[in-house]
Formats: structure tokens, C-alpha cells, sequence
């Protein structure tokens, strides 16, 4: 099957799926109940204790499946893995207990079939065994499904994890959306269709409205007060300037948008494509809404860094840093800049490096203020706050390492 032909299925599925006889969408959730939810934070660090914090590298979007992508993350200093897999979207969590095949043998959360959500278990082998004659022979050497050996080695002592996965193939939304910290799963393994479970009424990824998918991301977080739902690569998948604000709108636990994604270049495939969406965020922000930024390595490993400032290191702090917004984004991630402290008082915008660096304060005006030292100190009188909406911090490391560092945005409110 090639590319053009994987997409008129994609939209074929989600046509049956959205049909409205045979699919019928729960109910939302109730307005008053999302409205106790706290916003997002809207001024990031205001309860940080830089001196006695800790600095976790982690990142919301890495797609792991074998030892070397595993070695990969370790090698960058990696302390909380939240492995962001497809297919299945369903969390690599614990590490430990993954296999080869491991989805195909241990499918027990729901699927749209037909355009009903369907409650596991399923037992592929059952399934895929009726027309298996449909499939082509490269894929049927694989069939019956066997689960394999370990995946992974057992991790180094002291190393956190959470369950992530990607989710995908929303009616209504061409967005993908990562939600760490959450155990929610969907999709099946045959997202390719290559054993042709979409041609039979599986849907390949969520098959439900982004709405109901997302409150059920929100659902299995596994602390009510730690994690969220990212918008993925905005650039990559096209999202308009208008749905990227009804996504954010939609709760507060969705959190923001990838501001760098290392394995969205453009590229002849996808030429609409880039790495780097500052303009999104921007956007968002100039309209006053808080959007936290993330900087994630998705496929390619070695770049994009979410760097996490918690009191403790264990896994409810570091998915609590990821709801406060505090921490900072790294292109490279491997220590060479870091922010030793940043905080704003409504007033005066103070950050330090443990190097030097060039700092660009960044407002709704674009650059306002730029400088280098291993300090900033950057003043706003409130008169100028509705000219310049929000203050975020970029610094860049004045070595030819390449590495640019940046903060969560403030609002100014």
C-alpha cells in the first residue's frame, strides 16, 4: 500500500466513524467540572527554589522501540522516560515488561470497530486468522503472532518512568497529541493495515471526536495534579492557527504545543514541514492564552530536551513541573547551557546561565530586549502590558555548540 492509498483509507475509516448512525458520541464532560480545574499557570517558577532544586532531562515525545533509541536517551542523561509509542498508542511502561510483539499478544483496552468503541481483550491472532489469504506474504511470514524477548535491558538504578503514548486519527482534528503521565490507550497495532484489520472495521488510531478523545487522555492521568495532553509537530500536521486554540481552549490540562521537534524538518515528503514553530506559539500567546513549549526529539533521538525543576526526584514532581510549566526547553540538552534561575515579579524579568549566553526577551513585538551576559535583567512598567501580552526568554550559547535554551512564557495580566 502506498502513501496515497494509506490516506484515502485513513479517510475512509474515519467517514464510517463519523457517520452519526451507527457512531454516537458520549456525552462531554460537563463545563463546571472542567472549570475546577486550575488555568495554566501563568506565571512559571514562582515557587521554585533554584538552589536547592534538581534538573531532570526528559522530553514529552521520543519514540523508543528498540536498545539502541534506548541507549540513545540514557547517553543524553535522560532521568524520566515517558516513551511516546505507536503503534498501538499505548504506553511502553514499565520498560521492563515490554516484548516483542508485545501489543499483539496483550491488547486489553478499546478499539472503534465499525464505528463503536469496542472493549478488550483482543486476540489478533483470532481475527487477522479469517483473512490472512488477503495479506501479503512478507507480512504473513510474521503470522501467528509470537510474543518475543525483552525489548530493552533493565534500566540504570535511579532512573523515573510514566506512561506516554502518541494518539492519532481523531474525527475532527488531523492533530497528533502526546499526553504523558497519562495510561490511556488507543489504536491498533496494524495502523498500515498491512494485515488488513482496517479494510475489516478496526480503526487504526483514537476513531473518536479530539474532544472526547482528550478528556479521555485527561482521565487516565495517573496524578490528578501532574501531566497533560501536548499538541505534536502543529507545523508537520498542518493545524490551523484557529484549531490550535480550540484544542488549548478545550482544558486546561492541555497543556501546549511543540515548539521544536527534531524530526520535523522539512523534506520532500512533507514540505509544508518544519522544526521549529515558534511562530505557533507566539501566536498563542499573543492572544493571551498561557501555552507551554516543548522541545522534543520524536523519532530522531538526539535533540530536544525538556529540562524539569523539581524539589524531589520522582515521578509525581516531575509530571507536577510538567502542569506548572516549570521547566525550560533545550535544542541539544546535554548540560552545555543551562538556566540557573529565572523569575519574574510583574516587574523585573531576572534569568541566569551557568555560562555565558546572549539572551532575547521575546514579547508579542517580537525581539525587545537582547543582550549578552550570564544574566538578564529586564524591566516592564504595567502601562506596556497590553502592548507586549507575554515575556518569554531565549538564550544562546556563545560557543559553536549550537545550543539554544528557552523558558516558559509569562503573561502579563
Amino acid at each position: 500500500m502506498d502513501r496515497r492509498d494509506f490516506i484515502k483509507l485513513m479517510a475512509a475509516t474515519t467517514a464510517v466513524a463519523a457517520d452519526g448512525r451507527i457512531f454516537a458520541e458520549e456525552p462531554q464532560k460537563k463545563q463546571e467540572d472542567k472549570m475546577t480545574v486550575p488555568e495554566r499557570n501563568r506565571r512559571p517558577y514562582s515557587d521554585v527554589d533554584w538552589e536547592h532544586s534538581f534538573q531532570v532531562h526528559t522530553t514529552s515525545h521520543g519514540h523508543c522501540i528498540n536498545q539502541r533509541q534506548m541507549d540513545g536517551y540514557l547517553k543524553r542523561g535522560f532521568g524520566f522516560l515517558t516513551l511516546s509509542n505507536y503503534y498501538p498508542s499505548a504506553p511502553y511502561c514499565p520498560a521492563g515488561k515490554m516484548t516483542v510483539n508485545y501489543y499483539r499478544v496483550h491488547h486489553d483496552f478499546p478499539v472503534m470497530v465499525n464505528g463503536l468503541r469496542t472493549d478488550g481483550p483482543f486476540d489478533w491472532n483470532k481475527i487477522v486468522e479469517p483473512w490472512i489469504g488477503e495479506v501479503e506474504e512478507k507480512y504473513r511470514e510474521a503470522f501467528p503472532f509470537k510474543e518475543g524477548g525483552p525489548l530493552f535491558n533493565p534500566l540504570p538504578e535511579g532512573i523515573l518512568e510514566a506512561p506516554n503514548a502518541e494518539h492519532h486519527g481523531f474525527i475532527g482534528s488531523p492533530t497528533h497529541l502526546c499526553a504523558p503521565g497519562s495510561a490511556f490507550a488507543s489504536g491498533t497495532f496494524d495502523a498500515r493495515n498491512f494485515y488488513k484489520s482496517m479494510s475489516h472495521g478496526y480503526h487504526f488510531g483514537s476513531g473518536e471526536p479530539w474532544r472526547l478523545a482528550v478528556d479521555r487522555m485527561i482521565d487516565g492521568l495517573i496524578y490528578p495534579d501532574g501531566g497533560g495532553v501536548t499538541i505534536n509537530h502543529p507545523a508537520w500536521s498542518r493545524l490551523k492557527y484557529d484549531h490550535m486554540m480550540e484544542l488549548l481552549d478545550h482544558d486546561p490540562r492541555v497543556l501546549g504545543i511543540e515548539v521544536y521537534n527534531q524530526g520535523c524538518v522539512k523534506s520532500e515528503m512533507y514540505p509544508w514541514s518544519k522544526a521549529y514553530c515558534e511562530d505557533y506559539w507566539d501566536y498563542a500567546l499573543g492572544l493571551g492564552r498561557q501555552c507551554f513549549g516543548f522541545f522534543v526529539p520524536d523519532w530522531s533521538v538526539t535533540e530536544g530536551t525538556n529540562v524539569l525543576i523539581v524539589k524531589e526526584k520522582t515521578v509525581h514532581e516531575c509530571l507536577k513541573a510538567y502542569r506548572q510549566g516549570n521547566w525550560f526547553g533545550a535544542i541539544k540538552g546535554r548540560g552545555i547551557l543551562n538556566f540557573t534561575n529565572i523569575h519574574f515579579d510583574g516587574a523585573t524579568l531576572l534569568a541566569k546561565t551557568d555560562k555565558k549566553a546572549r539572551f532575547q526577551v521575546i514579547s508579542k513585538q517580537g525581539v525587545v530586549s537582547e543582550t549578552e551576559s550570564d544574566k538578564l535583567d529586564f524591566k516592564i512598567a504595567k502601562e506596556d502590558y497590553g502592548k507586549h501580552i507575554f515575556l518569554r526568554i531565549k538564550a544562546f550559547a556563545t560557543d559553536d555548540s549550537g545550543e539554544i535554551i528557552y523558558s516558559q512564557p509569562f503573561m502579563l495580566d
